[in-house]
């Protein structure tokens, strides 16, 4: 800007004069100021309305959250009886059990032994070998200095499931023993002992040596002995305690207890008779014997004898009835008898039934519906501010008052809410009023019934899954629901499969016979067959005379020794059938003969004859589905099947059923929100368009300003124009006064 001269030769203002030319020029600024104050108020309310949609979807989404639906609450009205456990795939509901009897582990033991850790328990080399149920043979080497303490710690260090442990029962004469224990309950958990080197005896019953106590008076110099064959079937200690004394010719006195001394029998007070000659019966096929050397008993003399039976805890397993169903299982803790609920049996009481509910966690449901029916209220109540303006208030109208992007927003919300969740129709719970959800006619609000939702989460929880979730189910057929994905279109479809996964299986051409002469059968297996795989052969020489069911066994046996994954059994019709164990379009089988097939012979036939077994083929609601896994079928990319998961049983095909794709509220309700606040929804365009007549508004005051500026360089530029002029002028004027000035006296 050049210098501005300021009035000097006008006297004018000239400062002033421009600044209200300027002000003048500049009125549209704030014009297109107060437009912007006013677009960034309706930007910040739309802010406002997004964040509260994005609480609602977020609330929406809690829904999906795996554990929502994933706790169970599992009760026993006895929990001394049987305790249970769930896992989400538990079936919802009650079942009743009885238990009759519960599992136990095998449990024995050796006779008494006279120490842990010095002597040897065998008289030389040799091995104490022994196996749990069906299991492997375990063997272990023992020699003479082998101790007691050795050979458990041997047996432990096995880990095959026998813990062994070392009891002091506290007898007098042999008091440790070797207890054996199956970590497996159940008759499956039987310990046989297959070989035994051993001095340790773990099959008899053992009657120890009698023995006197050391408090005993001493006058009796006779010996004492035991004898008999125990036949109790606990382990117990005998005492017989000396009532009147005399010498052992029937003049003194005894009674006996069987149990350690707890309880005597004594005769009905009169006891019974020390006499010689031979032996004293106790109980349980005990005896006690004393001899007469002419020595006197003593009142309170005591002798004991240890008896022990190795038996300590019988194998059996657990007898249970389930909703009046039989059932024996092997272990106290069983999981299969439904899938996803766990029973443990803990006491057996016949005739009391004991009932097993299984329900959802509605404490954590509850809490979740209701944040979702807060920020539901968050955003109705704000759109319903913006349309609550009275004019004849005086009050200035609310940012989006009018608006009719505000205006679908409320419609879509409230169409939402009341209308049936997408994928589920009137055969099922389908709408939130359902659960107890209703909406406020005036205001639509939301509000929340919790006892018309506990209710239906007790009678029919998996409807509230349903509604609530991105949820998939199995209508109806033999096949098991996987999963389904976001992209999966809620709809009923329906499960083909136009192929079933087989197992390569070749019959013989007729019913096997008794052979007539010796056959030798070759059979094949190929595993890579869809790759060109070769086949591994196995012979079996057949002597005559064998039967079918001998043939059968005499491959089987091949197979196993020779690792061919192949099994041979008869059918009905008593043909031979050699099939491979493994499913799929990999495995081939072949077979042959060196016998033309007829009577008397296996009637596999010297033609090679073969089959591959197929893979699995399948459709869901007619769109192609990839198999994973050998089993599952899942549906493709780019349809309304897509995501969708099921588990299809083998040698099954056919039309199998349909499964239920249904989007409730944590799936479609973001969607919705979505669609309104992404992309080109909207809520997205009306704040994309604010932000562009921002942009556009600040660009005109950008414009203006430039303008201005040069208004005021070209209003500044002519004033000291016209004061330069007005300089001049004024100059010129002084000149010529002072020239008139000189003029005067020469005319006077």
């Amino acid at each position: 800007m050049g210098i501005a001269i300021d009035g000097i030769a006008s006297g004018i203002d000239t400062a002033s004069i421009i600044d209200q030319l300027l002000s003048l020029e500049n009125r549209s600024i704030l014009v297109f100021q107060q437009k912007i104050a006013a677009e960034e108020q309706r930007r910040a309310a739309f802010s406002d309305l997004n964040g509260r949609l994005q609480s609602l979807r977020t609330a929406a989404r809690g829904f999906n959250a795996d554990d929502l639906f994933g706790n169970l609450s599992a009760t026993s009205t006895d929990d001394s009886i049987v305790t249970v456990s769930a896992t989400k795939s538990a079936p919802l509901g009650t079942q009743t059990v009885e238990v009759l009897q519960v599992a136990t582990s095998h449990r024995i033991a050796a006779q008494g032994f006279v120490d842990n850790t010095a002597t040897g328990v065998a008289a030389g080399a040799g091995t104490f070998e022994f196996r749990v149920g069906s299991g492997a043979n375990q063997s272990i080497e023992v020699d003479s200095g082998t101790s007691l303490r050795d050979l458990a710690e041997k047996i432990n260090a096995k880990d095959a499931g026998v813990r062994a442990d070392i009891v002091n029962d506290g007898s007098s004469t042999n008091p440790y023993r070797l207890v054996l224990t199956s970590e497996s309950e159940g008759t499956e958990g039987l310990i046989t002992v297959t070989n035994n080197d051993t001095t340790l005896d773990f099959t008899n019953p053992v009657i120890e040596a009698a023995a006197a106590d050391g408090t005993n008076a001493g006058t009796y110099t006779g010996a004492v002995s035991s004898g008999g064959a125990f036949t109790g079937s606990e382990n117990t200690s005998f005492v017989v305690e000396i009532l009147q004394g005399g010498a052992a010719d029937g003049t003194a006195k005894y009674r006996f207890s069987s149990d350690g001394g707890l309880t005597f029998d004594d005769n009905g007070g009169a006891g019974y008779d020390v006499t010689s000659g031979g032996p004293l019966a106790l109980a349980d096929g005990v005896t006690i014997e004393f001899t007469d050397d002419g020595s006197p008993l003593t009142a309170g003399d005591t002798f004991r004898i240890d008896a022990f039976n190795p038996l300590l805890d019988s194998p059996q397993d657990a007898i249970l009835k389930v909703n009046g169903i039989n059932i024996s299982k092997s272990s106290n803790t069983i999981d299969d008898i439904f899938d996803g609920l766990t029973l443990n049996l803990h006491s057996a009481s016949a005739g009391k039934t004991v009932s097993l509910s299984v329900g959802l966690e509605a404490a954590d449901i509850t809490p979740a519906l209701s944040a979702f029916v807060g920020a539901y209220n968050s955003a109705i109540g704000f759109l319903n501010q913006q349309f609550a303006y009275d004019p004849a208030s005086g009050a200035a109208a609310p940012a989006l008052n009018g608006d009719a992007a505000v205006r679908q927003v409320q419609k879509e919300l409230k169409n939402f809410v009341s209308g049936r969740l997408p994928g589920l129709g009137s055969d099922t719970v389908s709408s939130l009023s359902e659960l107890g959800i209703t909406s406020n006619e005036k205001t639509g609000l939301l509000s929340l019934d919790t006892t018309k939702l506990d209710a239906l989460l007790r009678d029919d929880p998996t409807a509230v899954e349903r509604v609530l979730t991105s949820f998939g189910e199995r209508l109806s057929g033999n096949f098991e629901f996987v999963r389904r994905s976001s992209n999966s279109t809620p709809g009923v479809y329906a499960v083909e499969v136009t192929q079933a996964r087989t197992r390569a299986e070749v019959v013989g051409t007729a019913p096997a016979e008794v052979l007539a002469a010796d056959e030798s059968v070759r059979v094949g297996l190929n595993t890579n067959a869809s790759g060109g795989g070769a086949f591994v052969e196995v012979q079996v020489d057949l002597l005559a005379g064998a039967t079918p069911a001998q043939q059968v066994a005499q491959f089987n046996q091949a197979f196993a020794d020779d690792d061919l994954d192949v099994t041979a059994f008869l059918d009905t019709d008593g043909a031979l059938v050699f099939r491979a164990n493994t499913y799929g379009g990999d495995q081939a089988v072949r077979i042959s003969s060196d016998q033309v097939a007829g009577p008397g012979t296996t009637n596999v036939g010297v033609a090679v004859r073969s089959d591959t077994g197929t893979d699995l083929e399948g459709t869901i609601g007619g769109r192609p589905a990839r198999v994973l896994d050998g089993t599952h079928l899942k549906g493709d990319n780019g349809y309304d099947t897509e995501g969708i998961e099921v588990i299809i049983p083998d040698d099954t095909s056919g039309a199998l059923g349909q499964v239920r794709i249904a989007d409730g509220i944590g799936e479609s309700l973001p969607s919705i929100i979505d669609s309104l606040s992404t992309g080109r929804g909207i809520l997205a365009s009306r704040t994309s368009g604010i932000d562009t007549r921002i942009t556009q508004l600040e660009e005109n005051i950008t414009r203006q300003e430039r303008r201005t500026a040069q208004v005021e360089l070209r209003l500044r530029r002519q004033f000291t124009n016209l004061e330069v002029t007005l300089g001049k002028l004024q100059s010129l004027g002084d000149y010529v006064s002072q020239q008139l000035a000189a003029l005067s006296p020469s005319k006077k």
